[in-house]
């Protein structure tokens, strides 16, 4: 065959059969695009790094869990509704409760308090409970004080990195004569909580 286009005999016998597109992972969440996609990705990166996000931990375990903590305590999962991606599981003096972080707009709420970042949230929420609880619909009142984190004792270099932002803010390390490598360091997690 010369100058030809055909494909060799052993080929062109081959049966193709149609592929069927692949399933989508099995998600409760709804689709997210374009920059709410990165911010929601961005946020679970930052949670898995706070040791405080327990994942898709059941509402009767984290209760469980609180349970034998000091009032305050608190510690984030998966929400157990499809309809949101969040829950902050906190201990009361009643006992554990849960409440739902709302995802809007591109923003966590938590009551009256968001943020584009979960983290932050929560850290603006022990904040404002160092001097008034946050008010639930019901009438509810939520102190947050301390998360529970999954190792109870941190590093050396997380408790230096938590001093740090505490002393100098978030605002405050540009100016600060640090290495590139512990500027990366604090800078991947700056925060008080």
């Amino acid at each position: 065959m010369v100058g030809g286009g055909a494909c060799p005999q052993q080929e062109s016998a081959q049966i193709i059969y149609p592929v069927p597109a692949p399933l989508a992972p099995p998600s409760r969440y709804r689709l997210f695009k374009g920059s709410e996609r990165q911010l929601v990705e961005r946020s679970v990166v930052t949670l898995q790094a706070s040791g405080f996000y327990w994942g898709p931990l059941p509402t009767k375990e984290a209760h469980a869990m609180l349970e034998r903590e000091q009032i305050g305590t608190f510690l984030v999962r998966d929400s157990s509704q499809g309809n949101h991606l969040f829950s902050v599981s906190i201990k009361m003096e009643s006992g554990p409760v849960s409440v739902r972080v709302l995802f809007l707009k591109g923003f966590f709420w938590l009551r009256e308090l968001f943020s584009d970042c979960p983290v932050k949230l929560l850290e603006l929420a022990v904040e404002k409970c160092q001097h008034t609880p946050l008010r639930c619909q019901n009438g509810i009142q939520l102190t947050l004080s301390r998360p529970l984190r999954r190792t109870r004792i941190l590093s050396l270099q997380q408790i230096c990195r938590r001093c740090i932002i505490t002393h100098h803010g978030r605002e405050g390390l540009a100016e600060l004569p640090i290495q590139p490598a512990l500027r990366r360091f604090i800078e991947d997690f700056p925060f008080k909580i």
